[in-house]
C-alpha cells in the first residue's frame, strides 16, 4: 500500500488521468496537445510532491522526479528542433517524467519507451493498410497518456500487496 507521502505524490496522476481522454481526442483531432490541459500538471506535481517530500523527507525522490522532468524536456527540445516531436509531446512527456520519476527511476523510461514502441506499431499496420506513408506524422500524445496510465497501474498494484 502506498505511503501517505506516496498517495500526495498521487495527486498529479489523478490530474492526468483527469485530462487523458479530452487530450487524447483533441490530439487526434488537431494533432496539438493545449497547454490549458497539461502545463497545470507541472505546478500540481510539485507542489503535491514537495508537500509529501516534506512528510517523508526524502530529498532524493523530489530532486530524482525534477531531474527526470529537465532531462526528458532538453531531449525532448532537442528532438522538436529536429522536428522529431512536437512542442506538446515534449511538453506532456516531461510533465510524465516529473510525475512519474517520483515513485521509480525506470517508470520514467518505461512510459515514454512504451508510448513510442505502441505508436511504432500502429504506424507499422497503418503502413501495412496503405493507410499512411513513410514521413506521415501520427500523434504521440495518446500512445503517451495510455503508457502513463499502464505504468501508473503497475506501480500502484505492485505496492499495493
Amino acid at each position: 500500500m502506498p505511503s501517505p507521502s506516496e498517495a500526495l505524490a498521487l495527486i498529479p496522476a489523478l490530474y492526468l488521468l483527469a485530462v487523458a481522454w479530452p487530450l487524447a481526442v483533441i490530439d487526434l483531432r488537431e494533432h496539438r496537445l493545449p497547454n490549458r490541459l497539461v502545463l497545470p500538471t507541472y505546478p500540481i506535481a510539485l507542489l503535491s510532491q514537495l508537500v509529501a517530500t516534506m512528510l517523508s523527507m526524502d530529498w532524493a525522490r523530489f530532486l530524482f522526479a525534477f531531474l527526470c522532468c529537465i532531462s526528458v524536456l532538453v531531449i525532448g527540445i532537442a528532438a522538436n528542433y529536429f522536428d522529431v516531436l512536437g512542442m506538446g509531446d515534449v511538453k506532456l512527456a516531461g510533465a510524465l517524467a516529473l510525475v512519474l520519476g517520483y515513485f521509480n527511476f525506470y517508470l520514467p523510461i518505461v512510459a515514454i519507451g512504451l508510448a513510442f514502441v505502441l505508436a511504432f506499431g500502429v504506424i507499422i499496420v497503418l503502413m501495412f493498410r496503405g493507410k499512411v506513408e513513410i514521413g506521415t506524422s501520427i500523434p504521440l500524445g495518446p500512445y503517451l497518456l495510455l503508457s502513463f496510465i499502464g505504468t501508473t497501474s503497475y506501480w500502484l498494484v505492485t505496492h499495493s500487496v
